[in-house]
């Protein structure tokens, strides 16, 4: 007797989670010019401050619902999201991929998916790997391997867009590791435009993943249009963070909020054109006043909490600060939105991040903005005190404070979002 899970699914009926086994991978890190890839991210992605490029080429003959496959692929990290690699996700920018694998990969993860082909081999002691199209080739690397560190985890996030908008999924992974030296890597002039922008200008790392096996998980759309409306796009990394969060007009007009922003308005709750909550005129002005200074970039980073009445009963807490990108930002602001019955108390770090700072630099902010001196941060984080020092000024420089005590402040606020 033939059981269930035996039974062959055509390809209309195939959708993620997809597992695939690759091997012989080459995987590598590289600084950009940020100005001439800026261009090309969609509006409301912001490259990291590390501005990391990466560059893979790999082979996948076996596994689940998207291979067998072969893949050359290009993308940059961006802020908001969480990678395992480079501290930060990464925005895919193209795929060299063959048929029927990249049918799948511009159906569910990236429409920037070109049909071409994808090898890698090895020669004494390097790797090689090259990706082309129509026999051209667009992406070459060579790389030299040195000791194998096996089974290690870990879990990246990736974006792409496709028909349905900014998607965002997970790439859970098992695999053996070597770090290696980059011996040349480039991307060709016969690569479109969109590619050649992530010429690497500083080598940072590389990888040889002898064999890996991941699974990648159902894409979330973060970004409900192609063109990457820069609220929603923001709005879902936040979402990520466990915040709740809406993104309001100077008058108190909603223009949208995220899943745990819409889940804490309550079904009753505005729509979008509808004030934000109260109908109580002093709760009004005064979100109106926090929203005209942030929309004009005065006052703090965050505003102090104003309480707003719930059309149900009970109220919320809302914390005004500026939104910096996209076509709202002149004359919208970020609310972020709180319970006031009990929040527990949170990491501030992934909240730093969201006003520009790197993850190291988030990090420090949060020790040193619950009371830590320098010294005492600088120990727990096994970093030099000098070191300390001289990122919490890049700190300061970033967030538009002074002292410690402004710090603390905001840290104090971001905690109980």
């Amino acid at each position: 007797m033939e059981r269930p899970f035996s039974v062959r699914r055509s390809a209309a009926d195939i959708e993620p989670p997809f597992q695939k086994l690759a091997v012989d991978v080459i995987w590598a890190g590289f600084r950009i010019d940020p100005d001439a890839v800026r261009p090309f991210l969609p509006e409301g992605l912001v490259l990291s401050p590390a501005s990391i490029g990466v560059l893979g080429i790999y082979q996948a003959p076996t596994g689940y619902g998207i291979a067998p496959y072969m893949r050359g692929l290009v993308g940059v990290s961006v802020e908001g999201v969480r990678g395992s690699d480079v501290g930060e996700g990464m925005f895919v920018m193209g795929n060299i991929m063959d048929e029927p694998g990249a049918t799948m990969m511009r159906k569910f993860y990236s429409s920037a998916t070109v049909e071409g082909v994808a090898r890698t081999w090895r020669e004494g002691d390097l790797l090689h790997g090259v990706a082309s199209v129509a026999g051209v080739d667009w992406l070459r690397a060579t790389i030299r391997p040195g000791e194998l560190r096996p089974a290690l985890s870990g879990v990246d996030n990736f974006l792409g867009l496709t028909d349905a908008g900014l998607v965002k999924h997970a790439d859970s992974t098992v695999a053996d590791l070597a770090d290696a030296e980059i011996v040349t890597l480039e991307i060709t002039d016969a690569a479109p435009d969109y590619l050649r922008a992530l010429r690497p200008v500083e080598h940072v790392f590389a990888l040889d993943a002898v064999r890996v096996n991941s699974i990648w998980s159902e894409p979330r759309v973060v970004g409900r249009t192609a063109s990457g409306n820069a609220a929603t796009v923001f709005l879902g990394l936040i979402e990520d963070t466990g915040r709740a969060a809406a993104v309001v007009r100077q008058d108190g007009t909603l223009i949208e909020a995220n899943a745990s922003g819409r889940a804490l308005l309550g079904p009753d709750g505005p729509r979008a054109g509808e004030p934000l909550l109260s109908g109580v005129p002093a709760e009004k002005h005064a979100l109106c006043q926090a929203l005209k200074m942030s929309c004009a970039r005065k006052g703090p980073r965050v505003s102090e909490p104003i309480a707003l009445t719930r059309p149900g009963g009970g109220h919320l807490l809302a914390y005004v600060m500026p939104l910096e990108h996209g076509e709202h930002g002149g004359d919208a602001a970020l609310v972020l939105l709180a319970d006031p019955r009990g929040p527990e108390r949170r990491d501030a770090a992934q909240m730093l991040q969201l006003f520009g700072l790197t993850g190291a630099e988030a990090k420090l902010a949060a020790l040193v903005g619950v009371g830590h001196a320098p010294r005492g941060a600088a120990a727990e984080l096994n970093i030099s005190e000098n070191t300390a020092r001289s990122t919490l000024k890049t700190v300061y420089d970033k967030l538009g404070i002074n002292k410690q005590s402004e710090l603390g402040h905001l840290v104090a606020r971001l905690q109980y979002l």
